[in-house]
């Protein structure tokens, strides 16, 4: 007896061409902008963009180098880009989406002292029905949405 279709064809690790480009969580759909998401080229780096719409967040972005073995995913952490000073103001009705956020604060590229690979990640392939590629890292769910990684502007 059937009781439903099975959503998931297929998971496999992901090969080092199938990373390269950009990576959304939740949703494959762009709106007026990107999501959390992972930005993956060529040459090993990678760099990590926090919620840009959670505007009272401190870090905000993280650049370094990655490897992947087999499923595993190993991130090394070099830089993140920080916002220092500024004030809390309350958010503004209709347009921000939190309560808080800063006003008049600056960003702050860190460069991270003696960086190490963190403990890797799990990441895996999952071939939905479509055809479209995405994938799970560490449970959390990242559509492809575009090959070129620097379709974000990486600010």
């Amino acid at each position: 007896m059937f009781f439903g279709t099975h959503l998931f064809a297929q998971t496999s690790a992901i090969s080092k061409d199938e990373i390269i480009g950009v990576w959304q969580i939740n949703s494959p759909r762009v709106g007026n902008g990107y999501a959390e998401s992972f930005s993956f080229f060529k040459g090993g780096t990678f760099i990590y963009q926090y919620d840009p719409s959670d505007d009272t967040r401190n870090i905000t972005q993280l650049q370094g180098k990655y490897q992947l073995d087999g499923e595993r995913l190993i991130l090394t952490v070099t830089r993140r880009k920080e916002r220092i000073g500024g004030k809390i103001m309350a958010g503004a009705v209709g347009t921000d989406e939190y309560l808080f956020v800063f006003d008049n604060d600056k960003t702050k590229d860190v460069t991270e002292v003696s960086p190490k690979p963190l403990d890797p990640f799990f990441i895996s392939k999952v071939h939905k029905l479509s055809g479209k590629i995405d994938c799970l890292i560490n449970n959390r769910h990242y559509y492809k949405v575009s090959s070129d990684p620097d379709a974000i502007n990486h600010q």
